[in-house]
């Protein structure tokens, strides 16, 4: 069957990476250490070895799944809820195949935190929860989903041939609302967040802010300590909802000089519109995607038993989007770097040079981060250089 081979190929391909990535991250660990000491070298090293096994493990684990779904989920799942093609039950078609997904996911959620999380000593997770974390997303699902879907569905039903125009801009819009509303609605669902209370900081980070004109609708910090211990922040939401948010790992991990060339970066990508430009690189990917799936051959609808099933384009969207988008990374991932690298300059122009190098050597550090990449790794998986490249442009 076409669709299982290429499926299988491209988990080949991606899997082939990751084991290459492996021996370069073997040969590497032997040699001296730089940037780190030699026991937090070796030690990320072998995180990131780890890491990319469970990816492998991962994806033919994914593998499996879909080619079950293509092979006869479909047919059955299509069998107990299709008699009419209308838009509830191809509606709740697309909302239960998202469900089982999920639940056949859960082992490799469940390893990843309580396994190799734990081991490499990142996940406080508990178990309790844990399973609040997977009611919540359950909730949302279920109601948020659903009504995403059912308009889509609505469009593919009553726009004819350009439905699928329709369908790409009111994804689009429901992307930017998401934005918009993630910080003030959503976030706070699964973590605790507090105005940050520390005045002596709070007035440098307003005056960071105010240098290069951003306003922001507070500044937060956030329990992330109690799911994981790794160093993050980031600006939230978009329009007036924008928030700063600071994970409670980085106040605790870093000097106040390093939090401010950290936000310094993050700034950096303000001032040059980096999240705008790739709102519409998203939009434009996603436009390419839309376009593909709405032409599909006949051929696709009949090896995963789709035919005369609405819901047949919105499914194959959902297996073969990671293909399209796999395809696409490469590119994106070099503006993405690109783009990095000039926020890393406008950090250290905040701040400074050495209070930017010693921000990103103190969240290489923290996050067992391992200090280089192999070239074909980078190519194809990284938005973010290297430590080491970093660095380097930094010099």
């Amino acid at each position: 069957m076409i669709l299982i081979a290429i499926l299988c190929f491209y988990t080949a391909i991606f899997s082939l990476i990751s084991y290459m990535q492996i021996q370069f991250l073997e040969k590497q660990k032997l040699k001296k250490a730089f940037i780190l000491d030699d026991e937090a070298y070796k030690n990320a090293a072998n995180i990131a070895i780890e890491n990319e096994k469970f990816k492998i493990f991962s994806n033919f684990y994914t593998l499996i799944i879909n080619m079950l779904w293509i092979a006869f989920g479909f047919f059955y799942l299509k069998k107990i809820l299709i008699h009419s093609n209308s838009i509830l039950e191809n509606t709740l078609f697309l909302l239960l195949f998202l469900i089982i997904t999920s639940l056949l996911n859960l082992p490799l959620s469940l390893y990843e935190n309580f396994v190799k999380n734990k081991k490499q000593g990142f996940s406080n997770m508990t178990l309790m929860l844990f399973i609040k974390d997977g009611i919540k997303s359950l909730i949302l699902l279920v109601i948020f989903g659903f009504l995403i879907l059912y308009a889509l569905l609505f469009f593919y039903n009553y726009f004819g041939a350009f439905w699928w125009i329709i369908a790409f801009i009111f994804s689009f819009v429901v992307i930017l609302i998401i934005n918009v509303i993630y910080p003030i609605l959503i976030a706070p669902l699964f973590n605790k967040m507090q105005k940050l209370n520390d005045e002596n900081l709070l007035n440098q980070i307003t005056s960071l802010m105010h240098k290069c004109g951003f306003n922001a609708n507070g500044i937060y910090v956030i329990d992330a300590s109690k799911r994981d211990k790794r160093l993050n922040a980031y600006f939230g939401g978009l329009f007036k909802s924008k928030r700063v948010v600071l994970f409670d790992t980085l106040l605790k991990a870093l000097s106040q000089k390093e939090l401010l060339a950290v936000l310094g970066h993050e700034l950096g990508h303000f001032v040059h519109k980096d999240i705008i430009k790739f709102l519409f690189i998203n939009a434009l990917v996603m436009f390419i995607l839309f376009f593909l799936f709405a032409n599909l051959p006949n051929f696709v609808y009949e090896e995963s038993h789709l035919t005369d099933v609405d819901a047949g384009v919105f499914l194959l969207l959902l297996i073969f989007g990671n293909v399209f988008s796999f395809i696409v990374a490469p590119l994106v991932n070099l503006l993405s770097r690109n783009n990095e690298f000039n926020a890393d300059q406008y950090g250290a122009k905040m701040t400074s040079k050495d209070d930017m190098k010693s921000a990103l050597i103190t969240l290489a550090k923290e996050n067992k981060a391992f200090v280089k990449s192999s070239r074909i790794y980078t190519f194809f998986h990284l938005s973010h250089p290297s430590i080491s490249d970093r660095l380097k442009a930094l010099d």
